[in-house]
């Protein structure tokens, strides 16, 4: 009797190993659930598809060429940032071959009229009956007709007792003289015409296999431990990522035993303010002998040569200001307008890759794990989580970090494909697995994440970001760091270019496509992004031509690392309220959601933003409104810093307009010979304002191969002159001196009022002054 193994997720030392337990064929209903056929990168090959069919056999398909990899007895470790949180991982395949193709390798071949055709077979999904995985390919022939085959794979036992994979392709649509083959050297699977034909592999039984042991050593100890922990997560040796470079940090200090000691004790507390604002994760858990190994090891990264200081940009510095938050520090609480919700339970947490909803209201949340998962929760409006029911009705998907809804088909957007999930018989549980489009370029990098989904005019939009590990020699693919779009037959094209990691698109002002970027070399500080067509965005990775790249378009509204950003993510308008046609988007390692106000300026968008909220459970990722009014908010982040807020990494919670006025900066617009801001509630007729009680600063961004960029020209204005409108809501500055393409920085008075008495919730804004009004 044939028998299907379901896959269980194993700890094995530092990393996760998926190994097979045993389940008669005839399963529960429920069965389809649990994960044995999953997408991701497999053995440095991207686009794979491995099947767990047996404790004796599991078996991965080359997606892109529609035919096995290897069929194997073992396991694959899975390794990488959305399962082990490691970056430059991926997982891996362990145990003992009983095929492989690079050595046995198969090619299809299609014979018509005595001529030999070498098609490009087109993976089309696949579909789960019976407990079965049906892989489905299409080969256009030069007569412009499509043929389908599909194939079963299934683990048997011959008379002997040996292994066996068992394939049982079935063709359709096939003209009359066409013959299909699959073949290798020694192999040769003719396919019948519009029938089923049934071909076995026979192989020799292999000896129990393990997973191996780590055998990966370095020469100092320090080093060793530092793979271990999470050190290369935010550091490079030579080069700056989210923080200094190991190479700048033994540069900085002297090598003795007080400055060891205070490392040690820097590294093990976690903080933030020697290398900027950026928060360093605590390490508590690490011993002293192992912390002082690792700051010897540093020390002997100390270049020979110390670098050349930079000249400074600033012409003045920053004036000190006392902090609180919403006062130069990040807010702590949620909005006062708002009230939450927490929606996960202990029992279903998970790291939010997407959300949408149902047109019946349920809502749909994809997690960014080892399951790979979407999730449909009922009752979500009730905001009971004794009330709120939760399915998974589809899983192994490679990191889905999109989903939308369109006229109530499920779409959601893998690492590597987009793909419509559809349910046959009506049962809540996916039955089939669509591929919609993958035809952009990829490889086994682990940055190469695909991000959001919006449906607009009959097509989808999404971003690609760009490889962050390549080697000396590789350069990016074209497809990389773009905006795309996709049309439902499979074809895309390209919208704009030089993104880094562009972690949120959606509608916006004037049902305009937006998006955000994320800091990183060549580009200085984060942004929000009007997706206009052929527009440069500076990231030089992506620009692979031998000349100069284009002047980099100017992003709608600049958002300052460490100040009002590090990984912003989904934007999304809001429709009603006293922020009505204002974005909000959220972030996942600076935390929160902030407010972006837009206006057009010279036919182009520009604008500020805004501390919005915090008081969430865990970065924030992606943002959806309900049926109810309330706004979704999905939280993701992964473990050891890099990608978190203070190391939180999972949550899903909504927010509701509760009718309370807050008192803050609705809006700041724009003018000939400064800015008009505009308050929610009026100031206080006793207000008394101050010149040196406001702070002015503005500055441009130089982008350079380090990771983010200095601010140019640092300076503080100075007010000439303010007027407050007869409603006492609106102030106008005149502030002389300043310049196009500079972001302007305000921090009102700390003692602001309104005329009920009200505080500040928050005194600052930036503003993106690409354009100064005539």
């Amino acid at each position: 009797m044939k028998e299907k193994y379901l896959i269980l997720v194993l700890l094995w030392s530092s990393g996760l190993f998926i190994a097979a337990s045993y389940s008669p064929f005839h399963a529960p209903p429920q069965r389809p659930l649990d994960i044995w056929a999953f997408r991701s990168v497999l053995d440095k090959k991207p686009r794979m598809l491995t099947i767990a069919l047996h404790q004796e056999c599991y078996l991965a398909y080359d997606l892109t060429q529609c035919k096995i990899y290897k069929v194997w007895k073992g396991g694959v470790a899975m390794d990488g940032a959305a399962y082990t949180n490691k970056k430059d991982v991926q997982p891996t395949s362990w145990g003992a071959p009983y095929l492989l193709d690079s050595l046995q390798p198969f090619r299809w071949n299609i014979q018509i009229s005595q001529q030999t055709h070498t098609p490009k077979p087109i993976y089309k999904g696949y579909v789960f009956r019976n407990q079965q995985i049906y892989l489905q390919y299409a080969f256009v022939l030069p007569s412009r007709d499509t043929i389908w085959v599909e194939e079963r794979p299934e683990f048997v036992k011959n008379k002997e007792g040996k292994p066996t994979l068992e394939r049982v392709f079935k063709t359709t649509r096939v003209p009359q003289g066409v013959q299909i083959t699959l073949q290798s050297p020694q192999t040769k699977i003719v396919l019948a015409p519009n029938a089923e034909t049934s071909f076995v592999h026979t192989f020799d039984p292999l000896p129990d296999q393990a997973p191996p042991t780590p055998t990966q050593t370095f020469a100092h100890v320090g080093r060793a431990l530092m793979e271990k922990s999470d050190c290369f997560v935010c550091h490079k040796i030579a080069e700056d990522e989210v923080g200094p470079s190991f190479q700048k940090v033994a540069q900085r200090y002297q090598n003795d035993k007080k400055t060891t000691e205070k490392l040690v004790e820097k590294i093990r507390d976690g903080g933030t303010g020697v290398w900027g604002n950026g928060v360093m994760n605590s390490h508590a858990l690490l011993t002293e002998s192992d912390l002082t190994a690792m700051v010897n090891y540093i020390f002997t990264l100390k270049p020979k040569a110390a670098p050349v200081a930079k000249p400074a940009t600033s012409k003045d510095p920053s004036p000190t200001r006392p902090t609180k938050p919403g006062f130069g520090m990040p807010l702590e609480g949620v909005h006062p307008s708002y009230d939450l919700q927490t929606l996960h339970t202990q029992g279903f947490n998970p790291r939010v890759g997407a959300i949408a909803f149902l047109p019946d209201g349920r809502l749909l949340v994809t997690t960014w794990d080892t399951v790979g998962g979407v999730y449909v929760l009922a009752n979500v409006t009730t905001g009971d989580t004794n009330k709120i029911t939760v399915k998974r009705i589809a899983s192994g998907l490679a990191e889905p970090l999109g989903i939308e809804v369109v006229d109530g088909k499920i779409y959601v957007l893998q690492k590597q494909e987009l793909t419509q999930l559809i349910d046959h018989n009506n049962d809540d549980i996916i039955d089939e697995y669509r591929a919609i489009c993958h035809g952009w370029g990829v490889t086994a990098d682990f940055h190469e994440f695909a991000f959001g989904l919006v449906h607009k005019d009959g097509f989808f939009y999404a971003t690609l970001s760009m490889a962050m590990r390549l080697k000396p020699d590789e350069k990016q693919l074209p497809d990389r760091g773009r905006t795309i779009k996709i049309s439902k037959d499979g074809s895309f094209e390209s919208v704009n270019y030089g993104l880094r990691t562009p972690n949120g698109i959606g509608l916006g002002v004037d049902n305009e496509l937006f998006v955000t970027d994320n800091q990183g070399q060549w580009l200085p500080a984060n942004k929000l992004i009007h997706i206009k067509k052929d527009e440069y965005h500076g990231m030089e990775w992506g620009w692979l031509h031998h000349e100069a790249p284009p002047k980099m378009a100017l992003p709608a509204i600049w958002l300052p690392e460490h100040e009002i950003g590090n990984s912003p993510s989904e934007p999304v308008l809001v429709k009603e309220g006293p922020y009505q046609g204002q974005l909000l988007h959220g972030d996942v390692t600076h935390g929160g959601i902030k407010r972006d106000f837009l206006e057009k300026i010279k036919g182009e968008y520009q604008g500020a933003v805004f501390r919005f909220s915090q008081g969430f459970e865990a970065g924030v990722n992606r943002l959806r409104w309900g049926p109810d009014g309330a706004l979704y908010v999905g939280e993701v982040g992964m473990v050891g810093g890099g990608w978190s807020w203070h190391d939180k990494v999972r949550g899903l919670q909504k927010i509701k307009y509760n009718g309370k006025s807050t008192f803050e900066m609705l809006a700041i617009r724009a003018k000939n010979r400064g800015f008009e801001i505009e308050f929610t509630q009026p100031l206080a007729e006793s207000q008394q304002l101050r010149p040196n009680d406001f702070l002015i600063q503005q500055w441009w961004y130089q982008p350079t191969k380090n990771y983010g960029g200095p601010k140019m020209d640092l300076t503080t204005l100075s007010i000439a002159q303010w007027t407050i409108s007869k409603d006492r809501k609106r102030l106008y500055l005149e502030i002389p001196h300043l310049k196009k393409e500079h972001v302007i920085y305000f921090r009102l008075p700390d003692d602001l009022k309104s005329q009920t008495g009200n505080v500040l919730w928050s005194s600052e804004a930036w503003y993106t002054l690409n354009r100064i009004p005539d």
